[in-house]
């Protein structure tokens, strides 16, 4: 049998709406954490969605910042993440917040830059400006699973940190 080249066009439209998804996905959790950390009244908790959390006004940006300032008052706390193992939160949290930025600044390129195919080897790519410098993405399935690498020990560190928290 034949091995056919993937398309350019339709890797990278897949690894697009992948890496949107997760960002979807990473900042739901941080909205979850910040309702859960001031309320827990169940009625007022789906109020908060409403009113406040699901608005467009609180933006991804208002939430790493919440998530960011509440953490930091947890110094001390130290939680299990599956595939880690014991995860000290102060000795992490500038790391942790780096990441989940990481995540946002892929999140608004992709969201907001046109690609366009590169000249000479037909990949897909997007250019974007962040910090003062001019960096590029080119959207394949390499790139796809390294986002999805770091992405999934972001999920599964908020998901035990509010399991911590949060215990039922």
């Amino acid at each position: 049998m034949e091995n056919k080249k993937k398309d350019p066009s339709t890797e990278a439209h897949y690894v697009r709406s992948r890496v949107l998804n997760y960002a979807i996905i990473i900042e739901m959790q941080l909205g979850d954490f910040i309702r859960e950390y001031f309320i827990n009244d169940e009625p007022k908790k789906i109020k908060f969605n409403e009113l406040i959390l699901n608005k467009e006004f609180f933006t991804f940006e208002q939430k790493i910042r919440i998530f960011g300032k509440i953490i930091k008052e947890m110094k001390d706390l130290e939680i299990f993440v599956l595939g880690k193992g014991g995860y000290n939160l102060g000795d992490n949290t500038k790391e942790l917040m780096e990441r989940i930025r990481y995540i946002q600044e892929i999140r608004n390129a992709i969201a907001h830059e046109h690609p366009f195919r590169n000249k000479g080897t037909d990949e897909i790519s997007i250019k974007y400006k962040f910090g003062g410098k001019i960096k590029e993405i080119i959207l394949n399935e390499s790139f796809g699973m390294e986002f999805f690498k770091g992405y999934s020990e972001i999920y599964d560190i908020l998901r035990s940190l509010s399991k911590e928290l949060f215990k039922k």
